[in-house]
């Protein structure tokens, strides 16, 4: 019998996509693109609510309301009272449990202590009362920013804007967002507004605004590479002083050992158990889902390893795109490749912050939709809402811990593919100056 050729499994692989994706995106209809998620937004809210409801009644029982705002709160209040102890988990968990007067899981402040300032404001009032304030805000800056996507995506937004702000406000990433009371607006907004001063011809005032989402590093530490590689050194000078900016505050607030502190919680044996490993099963990332279907025994040698260099890998490959075909990408088109890379290789991306995905989404289909592309959204959407489901079907048995690992990363990953191929499209010389 003759041997098949090398390249027969891999061009019958090809071919089954071929046929699948297509056979998919004709699922992919306008009407149900209004009206499922109109039922995940109504199923959504009401869920939200309820929890939030019970929570606030008994947090001994159900959790605190807005866990991670609780986190927030309590650094601000630390911070208040003094910053001796501001990353220390037990007064952090004394703290919390005398505000609420229940006993609940840590909600463990490991911010920058700049962060901690900005909820400084805040943590004066009452934690439940706080928290609804929050929530308020945080709800009109989501609101503000899927609003805002207009300037990305002129065209959907003319002809599909109504499909657009459903499918973003049904978005998993929105609920984890307000539910756990996290500050992913805040930097979505950062991003969008540094894009938009660039492609306006700011690029110092867009490096400055971008550096200000160093409150969370890992998501704008391939910016300055990136700068540096088109050669916009106006932009990277405002990017590094904004940095800088952000530095010299938290030393101010905190000293030298505040700063050694904050860097041994982060490197501590308790953030790598607690955090990137108790819950890679809500990260998006790729090293995530590498991370989670490697041996458990491998976690505390692993974890580490992936977190340094993680994202060197993405910023080597965007990198090496942008060098040899960026040329011809304009000033949007780079900056949106850099998001995705940033989100898909980030050592820690929960659910929540993977609202930073609708716009490189939502970019993308508005410029160069196309079957693959419209799948890989629907399914990075549907992988994400069935998080929690497979998480619970894992806990049943060891034979199921495989569906507890983040699929979605998979999808997102397809998504940030297509970001570095839009790189090499042909579009009007635009860069960053």
């Amino acid at each position: 019998m003759v041997g098949k050729p090398r390249d027969a499994e891999p061009g019958r692989r090809t071919g089954l996509l071929r046929r699948v994706v297509p056979r998919i995106d004709a699922v992919i209809t306008p009407q149900r693109l209004r009206i499922y998620p109109v039922l995940l937004i109504i199923a959504g809210a009401v869920g939200l609510i309820a929890g939030s409801l019970a929570r606030t009644i008994d947090p001994g029982t159900q959790g605190a309301f807005l866990p991670d705002y609780l986190a927030h709160w309590t650094g601000g209040r630390l911070l208040l009272d003094g910053a001796d102890n501001l990353y220390d988990p037990a007064v952090q968990s004394e703290l919390q449990g005398r505000e609420l007067r229940a006993e609940v899981p840590l909600a463990w402040f490991v911010s920058l202590p700049v962060v901690a300032a900005l909820y400084a404001p805040l943590a004066l009032i009452p934690y439940n009362l706080s928290g609804i304030l929050w929530f308020v805000l945080n709800a009109a800056l989501l609101w503000w920013c899927f609003l805002g996507l207009r300037f990305l995506a002129p065209r959907l937004f003319q002809n599909r804007r109504t499909t657009v702000l459903l499918c973003a406000l049904a978005a998993p990433p929105t609920f984890e967002a307000l539910g756990s009371g996290q500050d992913s607006a805040f930097v979505l907004a950062v991003w969008l507004i540094g894009i938009r001063l660039f492609t306006h011809g700011y690029p110092g005032w867009a490096g400055a605004v971008l550096g200000q989402g160093f409150t969370k590093p890992q998501l704008v530490l391939v910016i300055p590479l990136v700068l540096l590689a088109a050669r916009s050194y106006k932009a990277l000078a405002a990017f590094i002083v904004s940095v800088g900016a952000v530095a010299a505050a938290s030393l101010a607030l905190v000293g030298v050992d505040g700063i050694r502190q904050w860097t041994a919680a982060l490197a501590s044996p308790l953030y790598m158990t607690e955090v990137q490993e108790g819950q890679a099963w809500k990260m998006t990332g790729l090293p995530s889902l590498l991370q989670s279907l490697l041996p458990p025994e491998w976690g505390q040698a692993v974890a580490p390893v992936l977190t340094l260099i993680s994202l060197p890998i993405g910023a080597a490959v965007l990198l090496t795109v942008l060098l040899r075909h960026g040329a011809t990408a304009d000033t949007a088109t780079v900056l949106i490749a850099t998001l995705a890379t940033s989100l898909t290789f980030s050592p820690h991306l929960a659910t929540y912050d993977a609202v930073l995905f609708v716009p490189v989404a939502v970019y993308l289909l508005d410029r160069w939709p196309h079957p693959g592309l419209r799948v890989a959204v629907v399914l990075a959407f549907v992988l994400m809402w069935l998080v929690a489901p497979l998480h619970l079907a894992a806990g049943m048995s060891p034979w199921l811990s495989a569906l507890d690992a983040p699929w979605s990363a998979l999808p997102l990953a397809a998504i940030w593919v297509a970001s570095l191929r839009a790189l090499r499209s042909e579009l009007p010389a635009r860069r960053p100056r």
